[in-house]
């Protein structure tokens, strides 16, 4: 029996896998990012009931490395630059000999580069201001935070547990950051990358 590479793809739904690779590729999936490319001006949503997260920054982010009372932490992702619907792992570290004192494991954003600045991408759509849980806490040495982020909107929005988020506008191809906030006596420590669509 003759059959087509097309007449394959047709009869798996355009789902196709194949023992040479890891995964799968689905050929029905969304055409990618469709959100607005490079830099913006603003991040702006259609929807009046959004109100945008504001995470509580207040100076300048450090790149990476920081140190808290004395304490070096590291901020670490495995890429500079990732996919649409592809995953991103990152990594918060206690890098010192003493603890430190966070807001815990949600207490990050992530964000958009736009001509204003960085603007988070998440909201809420209830028309109320939310916010993130920050319940404090002590990461040991050696201990560490980890993220293991897919980079679309659904995934993004249902990251932390206990809230109703969104993203909008949609992701875009372009420059994007993590930052961890919730660092008690040290500056906010951010990882830029860039969103591929």
């Amino acid at each position: 029996m003759d059959t087509s590479r097309r007449d394959l793809l047709a009869g798996a739904g355009g789902i196709v896998c194949t023992g040479a690779f890891a995964g799968c590729l689905d050929f029905t999936a969304g055409e990618g990012a469709a959100g607005p490319e490079g830099v913006p001006d603003t991040l702006s949503c259609a929807d009046d009931e959004f109100v945008r997260l504001e995470p509580p920054i207040e100076e300048a982010v450090a790149d990476r490395s920081a140190v808290a009372d004395g304490v070096s932490v590291e901020l670490s992702a495995e890429g500079t630059s990732e996919t649409y619907g592809n995953s991103m792992r990152l990594a918060f570290r206690n890098a010192g000999e003493d603890d430190v004192r966070t807001y815990g494991e949600d207490a990050y954003t992530i964000q958009r580069e736009t001509e204003e600045g960085w603007r988070e991408i998440r909201g809420s759509t209830s028309g109320e201001t939310v916010e993130l849980p920050a319940e404090e806490e002590s990461l040991s040495p050696n201990s560490a935070y980890n993220w293991n982020l897919t980079l679309r909107e659904d995934a993004i929005a249902e990251a932390v547990s206990g809230l109703e988020l969104t993203v909008c506008p949609a992701l875009g191809p372009g420059p994007h950051r993590f930052v961890y906030w919730g660092l008690l006596d040290g500056p906010p420590v951010g990882v830029e990358f860039q969103l591929i669509g």
